[in-house]
C-alpha cells in the first residue's frame, strides 16, 4: 500500500481544521456535557491528567511524583527566559543548559530530566504526543548530545494554562522516549477574557558593553463558541539580541613583513570571536478550542504554528590561514551561523460516552522545517570564485499520531471501582534531509599562488562557519509503529492503591518489537502520610534522525587540552565510509526503572515529598569520539575519502546506571488579609554511572582505536552537577508580591581525553528577584533580575589563542551574567 505524502495530509489537516471551524463557529443547540465525578482539587495543587489515566488525583495525592507549574510562575521570568529556562530555574530534576554554540543547539537547546537527555522525556500537549524537532543536537558535551528532542520552546507561554511534570519511567503507559519522565503541556481553556503582557530586558555590561537585548510580547484571548465551547487564541513574538563573553585572541593575523618584522595590522581590536547566544527573531500562533455537540461527544482540537530566524557567530578565520582568500577578506572574517525554521502541529479528535464508557479517538500532525546556511562565509577551495553565502542543507522531520483511548470504572466488590483503560496507537513518521548548495561542499583545487607564503598549499574546502551536507550525506528514511496498551487502577482496601500497566508496540525498522510493564502502588497511613512507588521497564526507540544523520563541517575541538581546527565528519550505517568504519543498525534502548518515596501534609499550609530512585538504561545510543589515525586514513583512502577527516556515528555504546533522590516541600505561613508568603524547597541529587562499554566492531579491532573514549564517557557521566538545590520565597503584601529564587549549582568536571586535561568547575549560587505591583485591577507592573549578583562559572584552565570566552561552554547556568527586566501585563 502506498503511503500517503505529507503535503496532502498537510492539506487534508488544513481542509478539516477549516471545516471544523466553520462548523464550530455556528450556532449549535447542544446540552452541558456532564462532568465526571472527581478528586476536588485543594491547596496542594490541581487535578492533574498524567500519570494515571482513569484515576484523578492531586500531584501529592498521585501515586508517582508529579510537579504542577502554573501560569502564574511562569509570569514571574524574564524576556530571555524560554519555557525550558523556565522549567530548568523552577525544577530541581530538569536540567536546561544555556550553550555557547557555533550551529543550532544555542537555539534548539538541549534539557532533560533525573541527569538525562530530552531524548529519554516525552513531551505531551493536551495528552497527545508531541512532534520532534528535525535538528539533532551536535553540541560537544552535552548530555543530550545526537537527541533531535521535543523542541518546548515553540509553545507560547501565553497560551499555557499549566506544565505537569511526571518524574518517573512510563513507556508501559504512553510509549517510546518516557524513560526519564513525562512532560504535559495543558492549554488555556477559557471561553472570554484574556491577556497581553510585554516583557523586555538586557544583560549585566560584560568588560564595558551591554548586550542580550530581548524583547518579547504575547497574550491570549478567549471566545465561546456556542452555548457551551470554547476557543483560546494565543500568540508569542520574540526579538533576541546576540550576548558574546569573547576575550581578545593572541597570536599573529597576518603575515610577517618581507623584512621579517610583525605587520602593523597586528596592532587591531582581537576580540574577534563572535560565537555566543544568537540573535533570534520568532513568532507563534496557537490556538485550543472545544465544542459539545450532544451530552455525549465533544469535538476538540489545537494547534501550533512557528516560524523562527537565529544568526549565529562563529569562530575567527584568520588572514593568515588556509581558511582565507585575502582579496576578499584580507582582514580574516567570523562567519556566521544561520537556521531558519518553521514548525506545526495540529490535533482534532472526538470524546465522550457511551454505556458507561468514556472514549477519546483522535489524530495528530506535525511537522518541523529547517534551512542552514552561512553568511559572510566562503569555500576557499574555490579562490576568488567563493561566494559568500550558502545555503548548507534542509532537514525536516513529520509524525503523524492516531489514538483511540478507552475507560471505565468498573464496580468488581472493592473499596472503589476497578478502573480499567486501554487503547490503541499508530504512528508515522518521516525526516529527510537534503543536500545545500553545491559550492558549500566542492573541491574547487585553489592553490595559493607563487610569492605568497603559502604557496603551493591547497585551501580548506568546504562552506566555512557552517554544517554541509553533500548529495552523499541527504537522506530520507520513514517508518510506522502500532501499539496496544491497558491500565489498571484499584484500591483493594481503602487507603492501598495498586496501578499496572502493559504496552506492545511494533516498529517496522530496525526498532523491531517491544513490551514494557509497569507496577505502581501508594498506600495512605494516614490523612497526612502515604508512601509510593514503582517498577517499571522501558524503552526509547531510536530516533530516524539519529539512523539517518551524516554531515561534514569545519570546527574546533579539544585534542590533548589544545582547541584543534578539524574537518569533521559524522555517517551513518548503509553507506561505504560508514560499513567500512563499523557503523551499525541503531536498536532501541532499554531501561528498568525503581523509585520510592514518601510523601507528608500538614493541613493546608505545608507538604513534603521525597523520591529515591534509579534508572538503568542499556544499549544507550551515543556519539562515538573522533576515529584518527593513520589506521582510518587508509580506511577513508580506500573508499575515496579525504584521509584528514576526523570521523564519528551514532551507536548502541554504553550501558549507564542513574540513580538520584529527589525532595519537594512548600509551606504557607499567612500574614493577615490578603498577605502572606510562601516557602519553597527543591532539591534533586543525580549520579550517572557508565557500567559497560560495547566493544569495538570488528572493522576496527585491529587499529587499537577507543571507540567512545574518556572524554565522550564524561559527556554521559560527568557534565552535569551532582546536585541541584532550589530555595523559595513569595511574599505577598496586597497589591505587591515580592519573588525571590536562590538556586545552588554543585560542582561540575569536564573530562579530558587524558587525566592531564580534566577541568573541575567550583559550585556557585545563582540568585533571581521579581518585584511585581498591581496598579490596577486590570494592569501589573514588574521589574526584575536573573542571576541578579551577576555570577560567572569559573575559568577555563587550558590555554586557549583563539579569544574564545574563558568559561566553560556546558556550564550549568550559562556564562553570560545577570540579566534584568521590566514587565507590563493587562488583563480583561
Amino acid at each position: 500500500m502506498s503511503r500517503p505524502t505529507f503535503g496532502a495530509l498537510r492539506r487534508l489537516w488544513l481542509s478539516t481544521a477549516t471545516l471544523a471551524a466553520l462548523g464550530i463557529g455556528s450556532p449549535v443547540h447542544a446540552q452541558a456535557l456532564p462532568v465526571p465525578a472527581a478528586a476536588p482539587a485543594d491547596a496542594e495543587g490541581t487535578i492533574v491528567v498524567v500519570g494515571n489515566r482513569s484515576r484523578a488525583t492531586t500531584a501529592l495525592e498521585s501515586p508517582v511524583p508529579i510537579d504542577v507549574i502554573d501560569e502564574s510562575q511562569l509570569a514571574t521570568l524574564g524576556a530571555n527566559s524560554s519555557l525550558r529556562d523556565a522549567l530548568g530555574v523552577l525544577l530541581p530534576s530538569f536540567n536546561s543548559l544555556t550553550v555557547s554554540s557555533s550551529s543550532w543547539n544555542s537555539v534548539a537547546r538541549p534539557a532533560g530530566l533525573r541527569g538525562l537527555g530530552g531524548s529519554h522525556v516525552l513531551v505531551l500537549v493536551n495528552g497527545k504526543r508531541r512532534h520532534n524537532s528535525s535538528l539533532l543536537n551536535l553540541s560537544t558535551g552535552s548530555v543530550d548530545q545526537g537527541a533531535n528532542s521535543v523542541d518546548i520552546d515553540l509553545i507560547p507561554a501565553a497560551a499555557i494554562k499549566r506544565i505537569e511534570v511526571l518524574r518517573d519511567g512510563a513507556a508501559a503507559q504512553y510509549g517510546s522516549d518516557a524513560i526519564a519522565g513525562v512532560i504535559n503541556i495543558v492549554l488555556k481553556d477559557d471561553d472570554h477574557g484574556g491577556t497581553l503582557t510585554v516583557n523586555g530586558g538586557k544583560r549585566y555590561s560584560y568588560r564595558g558593553n551591554s548586550d542580550g537585548r530581548n524583547i518579547e510580547a504575547g497574550g491570549n484571548i478567549g471566545f465561546k463558541l456556542g452555548p457551551d465551547g470554547f476557543v483560546n487564541i494565543a500568540a508569542s513574538a520574540k526579538d533576541n539580541n546576540h550576548a558574546r563573553r569573547a576575550i581578545p585572541a593572541t597570536g599573529a593575523f597576518y603575515y610577517p613583513l618581507a623584512s621579517g618584522q610583525p605587520d602593523p595590522r597586528e596592532s587591531r581590536d582581537k576580540t574577534v570571536f563572535t560565537g555566543g547566544l544568537p540573535d533570534l527573531r520568532a513568532l507563534t500562533v496557537l490556538y485550543n478550542a472545544e465544542l459539545p455537540l450532544s451530552s455525549a461527544a465533544t469535538l476538540y482540537s489545537s494547534s501550533t504554528w512557528s516560524t523562527r530566524e537565529a544568526i549565529i557567530g562563529q569562530n575567527f578565520r584568520r588572514p593568515n590561514s588556509t581558511n582565507a582568500v585575502l582579496s576578499i577578506y584580507p582582514d580574516g572574517y567570523a562567519p556566521n551561523y544561520t537556521l531558519d525554521e518553521n514548525d506545526f502541529q495540529i490535533l482534532a479528535g472526538i470524546k465522550g460516552e457511551a454505556g458507561g464508557w468514556s472514549w477519546d479517538l483522535s489524530s495528530t500532525y506535525g511537522e518541523n522545517r529547517s534551512k542552514n546556511g552561512s553568511t559572510e562565509s566562503l569555500n576557499a577551495s574555490l579562490g576568488d570564485a567563493s561566494p559568500t553565502e550558502f545555503w548548507t542543507f534542509t532537514a525536516k522531520f513529520a509524525q503523524w499520531t492516531n489514538n483511540l483511548d478507552i475507560s471505565k470504572g468498573v464496580d468488581i466488590g472493592l473499596a472503589e471501582p476497578l478502573k480499567i483503560s486501554f487503547g490503541a496507537e499508530h504512528r508515522y513518521e518521516r525526516f529527510q534531509t537534503i543536500a545545500g548548495d553545491p559550492e558549500a561542499y566542492a573541491n574547487g583545487l585553489y592553490q595559493y599562488p607563487a610569492g605568497t607564503p603559502l604557496a603551493g598549499r591547497y585551501a580548506t574546502i568546504g562552506a566555512q562557519g557552517a554544517i554541509v551536507l553533500t548529495p552523499e550525506d541527504a537522506a530520507k528514511l520513514s517508518r510506522n509503529s502500532y501499539a496496544a496498551y491497558v491500565d489498571l487502577g484499584l484500591n483493594p482496601v481503602p487507603r492501598w492503591f495498586i496501578g499496572l500497566a502493559g504496552r506492545a508496540e511494533h516498529y517496522d525498522d530496525s526498532a523491531g518489537d517491544t513490551l514494557n510493564g509497569k507496577f505502581t502502588t501508594r498506600y495512605d497511613f494516614t490523612d497526612h502520610f502515604a508512601i509510593r512507588g514503582t517498577i517499571s521497564n522501558g524503552f526509547r526507540a531510536p530516533s530516524l534522525a539519529q539512523s539517518a544523520f551524516a554531515q561534514t563541517s569545519n570546527q574546533y575541538t579539544t585534542v590533548n587540552g589544545v582547541q584543534t581546527f578539524i574537518t569533521a565528519k559524522s555517517v551513518r550505517p548503509g553507506t561505504p565510509i560508514g560499513d567500512a568504519l563499523g557503523a551499525k543498525a541503531l536498536t532501541p534502548e532499554k531501561s528498568f526503572n525503581l523509585s520510592a518515596g514518601f510523601t507528608y501534609r500538614l493541613g493546608t499550609r505545608f507538604n513534603l515529598s521525597v523520591d529515591a530512585y534509579q534508572i538503568k538504561l542499556d544499549d544507550r545510543i551515543a556519539q562515538t569520539g573522533y576515529l584518527t589515525g593513520a589506521g582510518v586514513s587508509a580506511i577513508l583512502v580506500a573508499n575515496g575519502f579525504d584521509p584528514n577527516y576526523s570521523v564519528r556515528y551514532f551507536a548502541n555504546a554504553i550501558d549507564t546506571r542513574t540513580r538520584g533522590v529527589e525532595a519537594v516541600a512548600n509551606y504557607l505561613q499567612p500574614l493577615g488579609e490578603d498577605k502572606s508568603i510562601r516557602f519553597t524547597l527543591g532539591y534533586n541529587y543525580n549520579k550517572t554511572k557508565i557500567t559497560r562499554v560495547a566493544d569495538n566492531p570488528s572493522e576496527l579491532a585491529a587499529l587499537n582505536l577507543t571507540l567512545f573514549d574518556r572524554q565522550a564517557q564524561g559527556y554521559i557521566a560527568g557534565n552535569l552537577p551532582r546536585s541541584k538545590l532550589i530555595l523559595g520565597q513569595d511574599l505577598k503584601l496586597g497589591n505587591l508580591q515580592l519573588n525571590l529564587r536562590e538556586t545552588r549549582y554543585a560542582k561540575v568536571a569536564f573530562l579530558g581525553t587524558t587525566a592531564a586535561t580534566d577541568q573541575f568547575y567550583g559550585a556557585k549560587w545563582i540568585a533571581d528577584i521579581d518585584l511585581s505591583f498591581q496598579a490596577t485591577k486590570n494592569i501589573n507592573v514588574a521589574i526584575g533580575a536573573n542571576n541578579f549578583f551577576d555570577t560567572y562559572p569559573d575559568k577555563n584552565t587550558l590555554a586557549d589563542t583563539n579569544g574564545f570566552p574563558p568559561y566553560p561552554a556546558q556550564s550549568p547556568f550559562g556564562f553570560y551574567g545577570g540579566y534584568y527586566y521590566g514587565r507590563l501585563s493587562f488583563s480583561f
